[in-house]
């Protein structure tokens, strides 16, 4: 009888992998097609809040991030190595006591809050010609309470501007505008326009076009800031 169930238990143990294998070979060609379409064409889709996005748009936001991230860390890391010098003369001549030690820690490890929006930003007007390219912040924004509108273009944001209450502005610096080549100024004429209804509200342009040129023009037409980072622009809008 133990032979028996031996017996069983091996073919169960066998039965699981032939299952496997008779599933894979009856559907193979849809496997097959199904991996070429992910493998060539990207063609998998996920929603993000209320966009829906290609496999291969929303690797590239994650890839911004992470590289916008790791160049965050390595201007970190140039910060720590030059005060390493200064601390460690420091603590020479002055020894670390426990409670110094703990504020260091404190200092050190960054607590929720620094990671959230301030308070006062309840409401943002948020204006890209593709707004699927910011899926992943305005998400993040969302989950935090903050009410985004999108605007695709500068007259539909002068429009919501003057009809919804904003606490801050969002914009990218080129877009169609309606037009067959991009405005790369519409960012810059937006500040300028906004700026003329509203003299203190925040406006960040946020573009990979980021260079002191642009800085110049946005800032000299009412523009808060101009940022191409992620992270830089969750700080403005957390300080």
């Amino acid at each position: 009888m133990e032979n028996f169930a031996t017996l069983l238990d091996s073919l169960a143990t066998l039965l699981w992998p032939l299952i496997v294998i008779f599933i894979l070979f009856i559907f193979r060609k849809s496997v097959e097609s199904l991996i070429n379409s992910a493998a060539n064409g990207r063609k998998f889709s996920v929603r993000i809040g209320e966009m829906e996005l290609s496999m291969d748009e929303l690797s590239k936001q994650q890839a911004m991030m992470i590289a916008d991230l790791q160049k965050r860390v390595n201007e970190l890391q140039k910060k720590v190595d030059s005060g390493t010098a200064v601390l460690e003369t420091a603590l020479e001549e002055a020894p670390l006591t426990e409670n110094m030690g703990r504020d260091l820690v404190k200092m050190a490890a960054p607590s929720d809050e620094d990671f959230e929006v301030d308070d006062d930003i309840s409401s943002i007007l948020w204006v890209d010609d593709q707004p699927k390219n910011n899926a992943l912040l305005i998400d993040s924004l969302r989950k935090q309470g903050v009410k985004v509108i999108p605007a695709q273009s500068t007259q539909e944001a002068l429009e919501l501007f003057k009809e919804t209450p904003f606490n801050c502005v969002i914009s990218d610096s080129c877009r169609q505008e309606g037009k067959i080549l991009e405005n790369c100024e519409a960012g810059v004429q937006l500040a300028r326009k906004l700026r003329e209804i509203n003299h203190k509200m925040p406006i960040y342009i946020y573009t990979d076009k980021a260079n002191p040129q642009l800085k110049q023009k946005a800032e000299s037409a009412g523009a808060t800031a101009v940022t191409s980072s992620p992270s830089e622009l969750m700080r403005f809008l957390r300080d």
